[in-house]
């Protein structure tokens, strides 16, 4: 819904936006540097607190963890309706009582499902063979998105004017919180228990940090006017995370229950290693709706920004997958520990998606910024079947591998969504992406070359080749682009050392 503008300034206090192409490419690009600088702190924060955890628990507790993720998760597709998204795609500011309406509608929804999967807990844990006080595991996680709620209103706001460095600081504020308090919960013999805490602590610390450096006061309004505009695009986009979760839940829900928290650890563990390079670009897909949303009356401009994104995307996916796939065993043996070699076989087929997960991040968010909820809608639905529809079979068949055999398959469907996006938006496919893969092919080879040559033995061996091998990489890739190169280093010179030039 778009407000009038007199009522925008009015209720909101804040005048039109002067939002052109060229403001919102300089402003995205200050968020990519913002979150890339910032953010780079959360990932390696996230990175030791898994490789830690992974030493520190047993696969059976560790299969613990994605299913008490998946349980927030899931809970937090029935707390949104897809509200928060509608109000950041909107061309204009909204109004203070839009915000304050869908916190309401927002807070009701969150009160109802966290009520309901506190009083079903005890049935949850006992379905997976857990203790009595297995249950406040599940609990715990309830109590987590409760708080997470006061956290939403602000961040909204914050996305819609694409001021992705505050964010990026709560961000890493939260980071630090969780991975703390779970390896020092772990470390004190918590177990999972440690996870269900260090969500709370999480959700309490974003919370803090998201109303001090965008404080919203916290208001209550009805208008169910307003609330049902922002549903007709909201239901058809939350549907995408449930069926998004209706497909990620064939792990925690059909593996758990058939073959065992374990096999569940061996999933979670090998998935997560997987498609970290993908995770990466997290503060690259914070941007793609907000963004893409200033410029959807703009198409020529939004097609070169959607060739960009796909460029960036797969220049930093591509070498980090590579790289990954070429010294797993050693990484495998430095970091985690050899336990965890057993689950390599799931590794590979779950690296597979790293290919595709690059591009279909941005366009799924093309679509949605253009209204196209329904069509994003139904991929969701489709990728959901294809991986129940293959999954329960091979897993029946073959155990944990069948899952990750699956997974694999289902995703070269993303071809499919190439085609529907240049439907809406005319750009190129292939060529910001084949140069890119191609050159992290080389440098893949050359890896795998110095491995066989000059073995790591260590930490720091460990991290001497990967430092090596993504020199290598993006010498090359200066040599492929220089003109972008030599553009890009100007500005980040003149965004990071001289921040007055903004």
């Amino acid at each position: 819904m778009r407000s009038p503008a007199g009522e925008t300034q009015r209720e909101s206090g804040v005048g039109p936006e002067p939002w052109t192409p060229s403001l919102v490419v300089r402003k995205a690009l200050q968020s990519v540097v913002a979150l890339g600088a910032r953010q780079a702190l959360g990932y390696a924060l996230n990175g030791i607190g898994i490789a830690l955890l992974a030493r520190l628990l047993t696969p059976s507790e560790f299969g613990l963890y994605a299913i008490i993720t998946f349980a927030l998760s899931f809970l937090t597709s029935f707390g949104d309706a897809g509200l928060g998204a509608s109000l950041i795609r909107e061309p204009g500011e909204p109004a203070e009582k839009d915000y304050r309406s869908i916190f309401t509608v927002q807070q009701m929804l969150v009160v109802a499902v966290v009520a309901l999967f506190w009083l079903a807990s005890p049935s949850i844990a006992l379905a997976y063979h857990l203790p009595d006080k297995g249950a406040w595991l599940f609990r715990l996680a309830a109590l987590s998105l409760l708080v997470t709620s006061f956290q939403v209103i602000p961040q909204i706001r914050l996305e819609r004017r694409l001021a992705f460095d505050k964010l990026a600081l709560v961000e890493v504020g939260m980071a630090f919180v969780y991975n703390s308090t779970a390896v020092i919960l772990a470390w004190r013999g918590w177990g999972a228990m440690s996870f269900a805490l260090a969500m709370v602590a999480r959700s309490a610390a974003g919370v803090l940090l998201v109303n001090l450096v965008g404080p919203w006061r916290i208001g209550w309004a009805w208008d169910w006017t307003r609330v049902r505009q922002h549903l007709r695009f909201g239901v058809p986009y939350q549907g995408i995370a449930f069926v998004s979760l209706v497909k990620d839940s064939i792990a925690p829900v059909f593996v758990g229950l058939m073959l065992g928290a374990s096999q569940v650890g061996y999933i979670n563990w090998a998935s997560t290693v997987a498609v970290y390079p993908v995770v990466v670009l997290a503060a690259l897909q914070r941007i793609y709706l907000p963004a893409y949303s200033r410029m959807q009356e703009h198409r020529e401009e939004l097609g070169r920004l959607v060739e960009q994104t796909l460029r960036a995307t797969h220049g930093v996916a591509a070498p980090l997958a590579v790289l990954t796939f070429v010294l797993i065993e050693p990484i495998t043996h430095v970091v985690f520990g050899d336990k965890w070699l057993v689950a390599l076989p799931l590794f590979y087929f779950f690296w597979i998606p790293n290919i595709f997960s690059p591009t279909s991040a941005p366009l799924m968010a093309l679509l949605n910024a253009l209204g196209r909820s329904r069509t994003t809608f139904s991929f969701a639905l489709l990728w959901m079947l294809g991986t129940w529809a293959l999954g329960v079979p091979l897993i029946l068949l073959l155990g944990a591998r069948g899952y990750a055999m699956a997974c694999a398959a289902v995703s070269f469907t993303t071809i499919l969504l190439f085609k529907v996006a240049q439907a809406q938006v005319s750009f190129r496919a292939l060529a910001p992406i084949v140069p890119i893969w191609a050159w992290a092919g080389v440098m893949g080879v050359g890896a795998y070359l110095f491995r066989r040559a000059l073995p790591p033995t260590g930490l720091i061996g460990l991290a001497g080749h990967v430092g090596l091998d993504l020199a290598a990489y993006a010498v090359g890739l200066a040599i492929i682009y220089p003109g972008t190169a030599r553009k890009t280093w100007v500005w980040i010179r003149g965004e990071v050392w001289n921040p007055a030039s903004r």
